[in-house]
């Protein structure tokens, strides 16, 4: 999904795969060759419910290498030149790594072994923090060496099956940590990457009220949503001046749903930041003395939650609009660094998404929609061109999904 195809005038690299550059493995060939084992997420609820340490430790020692064997098999079938960048190189090491790192340890068959297993993991996990930021830094300076459906085929599976092994880019950042104690001095989200199969597991460890693995089973979206709009509104106000509008939240407030908040949270920051920064410009460029509020209005029904965030930020032109959902597609402009490094590290907060300092890499929208549907919600805009734009976020409930985890 990046802004030009450039395929036809790019000569043809010879398959990453034949290069001595990647490491030969028959374990690579072996796993990757594994069928995956579907798992629902009312299984790993009742795991979770059942708080069976030993059983959720074996599903995760199985089932992660056939993914990450995945992974490395599909970094290895990039064209030579963007293989070898770096930043994807980088990834390609630490996948390779953590893929043999996990097939060492023992298989867990009691607590012993168990605790071995979990620990191992989460230094695993921990590794894993800067892979999407990597990629997107990999894939600006050298995506142009792959036409834009390849691209986008990559690297949508490439996150997909990221969020199958290790859930989303939020992580335990401040603002999930404690909606209620959240602060605006907190100006930077930590970029540990969440789970849905080894997060989960690692979280079963861990206990915390309302939870079950990774998912909060009591998630208020309006209450999330406003502490991440008011931490936008400051990054806002930092960036402009001072100047950043209000915000409303209205409609079903006291709706609670189960679901795994930082994905809604990366979802939410990626929304009001868009918005906010928005109008503020607009009306720069208008002369409008004051900036009209972004609504939010939450509404819920029998099976499904939907956020509305409407802005008079006044649309997305027709020249944008084609490649909103492009990866490495950008609108936010070069900005001189003269000021100092606040309003540098402001702006960068502006651009950046939960997951890290990825400012101006343009894998926000492309991510979010890319989370909102993996449970089967989904992620609409609709702008209207020197107006404004109305985005739609659907969430299911996932306690009465059939969502299957695969890949």
């Amino acid at each position: 999904m990046l802004g030009v195809d450039l395929a036809s005038s790019s000569p043809t690299a010879p398959a990453a795969a034949t290069s001595p550059v990647w490491r030969s493995s028959s374990k690579v060939e072996k796993y990757a060759r594994m069928p995956i084992t579907p798992v629902t997420l009312q299984e790993l609820l009742q795991m979770g419910e059942t708080h069976d340490l030993v059983s959720s430790a074996r599903f995760a020692r199985h089932e992660l290498p056939k993914r990450m064997a995945r992974r490395v098999k599909a970094l290895q079938n990039l064209p030579f030149i963007v293989g070898v960048n770096p930043h994807i190189k980088s990834v390609y090491d630490l996948y390779h790594d953590s893929l043999s790192a996990l097939l060492a340890l023992p298989e867990p068959v009691d607590t012993k072994s168990q605790i071995v297993f979990t620990e191992e993991l989460r230094k695993l996990v921990g590794a894993h923090q800067e892979v999407i930021p990597k990629l997107a830094k990999g894939f600006k300076e050298c995506g142009k060496y792959m036409s834009k459906h390849a691209k986008t085929e990559f690297l949508d599976n490439m996150i997909h099956a990221r969020i199958g092994i290790r859930g989303s880019l939020g992580g335990t950042s401040p603002l999930l940590a404690s909606v209620e104690l959240f602060t605006t001095s907190q100006l930077h989200l930590t970029s540990f990457l969440y789970t849905v199969i080894a997060e989960h597991h690692l979280s079963l460890d861990s206990p915390s009220s309302n939870y079950i693995g990774v998912i909060n089973t009591r998630l208020s979206p309006a209450s999330l949503i406003s502490s991440v709009a008011q931490y936008s509104r400051d990054l806002c106000e930092l960036n402009y001046g001072g100047s950043a509008p209000e915000f409303t939240v209205t409609g079903h407030t006291d709706t609670v749903v189960a679901y795994i908040g930082v994905h809604l949270e990366y979802i939410f920051m990626e929304l009001m930041k868009n918005a906010m920064r928005a109008t503020v410009e607009f009306s720069s460029k208008t002369g409008r003395l004051e900036h009209p509020p972004v609504e939010i209005v939450v509404c819920k029904s029998h099976e499904e939650v939907v956020i509305r965030v409407r802005d008079q930020g006044g649309g997305i032109s027709q020249k944008d609009l084609p490649h909103i959902w492009d990866y490495s597609y950008t609108t936010v402009p070069k900005y001189d660094d003269s000021n100092g490094i606040f309003d540098t590290q402001a702006r960068m907060g502006m651009q950046a998404g939960v997951g890290g300092p990825m400012a101006g890499l343009g894998f926000g929208l492309p991510m979010s929609r890319i989370y909102a549907k993996y449970f089967q919600g989904s992620l609409e805009i609709r702008s209207i061109e020197g107006y404004g734009c109305d985005v739609f976020l659907r969430v299911p409930n996932i306690l009465g999904s059939s969502h299957v985890i695969e890949d």
